[in-house]
């Protein structure tokens, strides 16, 4: 776990641009599979990395291969990687800017570029108390109302109070992912 070379707010993109669809963030970067960090991991794994039974013998592995943080202990030193493998991923991580889009997420920006919107996992996650602006409007309410309805869809469901076409109750459901985060709130 490296904190301390974690990217600033001043290496987040440039302000979103906008186009004839609509105000969306800085085009993405060129594919992750292109980068220095990416071709680095993957000689890496070329390399070969021995079984993680082999690797479960390094008595300082656990010690080496965790991360505490608010509270929330992770220990990474039962998967098959090295702390070169996770130098290695946080530089991939780097690159990425996975802090950067992490604090544009968290901010209600508009990183949903295909649907041109703010993706709203942190209002999904949220207590209805709390509050998470995206426009400046507090969404937190109207995805809790969501929620309520799904519940009360799964509800009547599963206690056979909705029916089906024929009249019988629900009794298999097949939801085949649609990709889209408007979408899903349509489906219920």
């Amino acid at each position: 776990f490296r904190p301390d070379t974690r990217q600033t707010d001043s290496s987040l993109p440039a302000d979103p641009k906008t186009t004839h669809q609509g105000t969306y963030p800085t085009p993405p970067m060129p594919l992750i599979d292109s980068s220095n960090a990416w071709k680095a991991l993957k000689a890496h794994k070329t390399s070969g990395i021995p079984h993680l039974k082999q690797l479960m013998e390094d008595n300082k592995r656990v010690d080496a291969l965790n991360a505490t943080f608010e509270g929330i202990y992770l220990d990474y030193s039962r998967n098959c990687v090295t702390e070169k493998t996770m130098e290695l991923l946080f530089d991939l991580a780097d690159e990425a800017n996975v802090i950067g889009k992490f604090k544009e997420m968290a901010a209600g920006k508009k990183i949903n570029t295909t649907e041109g919107r703010a993706v709203m996992h942190m209002a999904l996650r949220s207590a209805p108390t709390d509050k998470f602006e995206v426009d400046g409007k507090d969404v937190v309410g109207p995805v809790h109302a969501v929620l309520k309805k799904i519940k009360a869809f799964s509800d009547k469901v599963r206690s056979g109070e909705w029916k089906g076409a024929t009249g019988k109750a629900i009794t298999s459901v097949v939801a085949i992912g649609i990709g889209g985060s408007y979408l899903g709130a349509e489906f219920v």
